[in-house]
């Protein structure tokens, strides 16, 4: 009998515990997103329901790779490439550095196999392969993607490579990230195939999808994540359901985990709003009117300071021990 009450009583304790778990939990993932910069389009109307400090300056890291596939696919467009082409790989995109598909100097692959290589591997190896065989040289394919980047009203955003490693100079914004996937998924439906992929394979070499969301989040159509220590971890995650289509942009975040948490949490609230018939999902992130409009207008950004403990101010006697055994080993080497 007694066995009995400990048990239900302990069962009771671990609902308890588990509720004030979930309850914390909740707690923590409302307010702000948990980044640098992100902002939030319900594309179908053309309304932003969420923007914060959208128009900072942040280094795009592997979102490089969008622009790269979008001004390629220009170039099969105007019939100057095609997808079947066989693209012989380069010794200077063999040693491409950082994530990889796999390339090795002379092999041949087709244009169509290495925009799996960008999309899922964020193969910087194949961003450079691309980019010689459709201008004949990366820096000729830089200028294309500054270009386009023009045309398409990205005025806060320079690119310096065709994958995103770290160059001084190379700059953009949540905003200006938005209107690059909004532009590049509507002239290229095409693309979905390259960054749903779960997996790419390059000789005998498996690399799953960088992005976390794929084939885990419903409706989910795109797009692309990227990191470099300067930036932080970015992501263009887009998605459709119940009619609209939704773009989250999210610079700046602290690590993978966090990257894909906020991501999902921005689309959810998104599409939350909209199916409220909501003009703005500030308050399906749990963010007051008045924090909405100071991070609407900001542009800078202070990372969370972490608070040190204060050390004890050792007394004199056992300061004045230290010392003695300081000397000890001074001179016992």
């Amino acid at each position: 009998m007694p066995t009995r009450h400990l048990s239900r009583g302990f069962r009771q304790a671990l609902v308890l515990a588990l509720l004030f778990c979930l309850l914390c939990v909740s707690h923590a993932l409302a307010g702000p997103i948990n980044a640098k910069s992100a902002i939030l389009m319900d594309v179908t109307t053309g309304r932003i329901l969420y923007e914060q400090r959208a128009d900072m300056r942040i280094p795009p890291a592997s979102l490089t790779k969008v622009i790269s596939m979008y001004v390629a696919m220009n170039a099969i467009s105007a019939k100057k490439v095609d997808y079947p082409d066989k693209v012989t790989i380069s010794a200077a995109a063999a040693r491409t550095g950082g994530s990889r598909f796999g390339l090795r100097k002379g092999e041949r692959v087709t244009l169509d196999r290495l925009f799996y290589g960008m999309a899922v591997a964020s193969g910087n190896d194949a961003s450079v392969a691309v980019a010689e065989h459709v201008a004949g040289s990366t820096s000729a394919f830089v200028t294309k993607m500054n270009a386009l980047a023009r045309r398409l009203g990205m005025k806060n955003t320079r690119f310096v490579n065709v994958h995103g490693l770290p160059a001084k100079g190379q700059i953009t914004t949540a905003r200006d990230m938005l209107k690059l996937a909004r532009a590049y998924q509507a002239h290229y439906p095409r693309a979905r195939k390259y960054h749903l992929a779960r997996s790419v394979t390059h000789r005998g070499h498996t690399e799953p999808n960088h992005n976390a969301l794929v084939g885990h989040y419903p409706g989910l159509d795109g797009l692309k994540t990227g990191w470099v220590t300067a930036a932080g971890y970015n992501i263009i995650a887009t998605a459709r359901q119940r009619g609209h289509k939704l773009i989250a942009v999210i610079l700046g975040a602290p690590n993978t985990s966090v990257r894909t948490a906020e991501a999902r949490r921005l689309l959810n609230a998104g599409f939350s709003a909209v199916a409220k018939k909501k003009t703005s999902a500030i308050a399906e992130l749990g963010v007051s009117s008045k924090q909405a409009a100071q991070l609407k207008k900001s542009t800078s950004y202070s990372s969370p300071r972490k608070v040190e403990k204060r050390r004890k101010t050792p007394s004199r006697k056992s300061a004045a021990a230290a010392q003695r055994q300081s000397a000890r080993k001074k001179t016992s080497r």
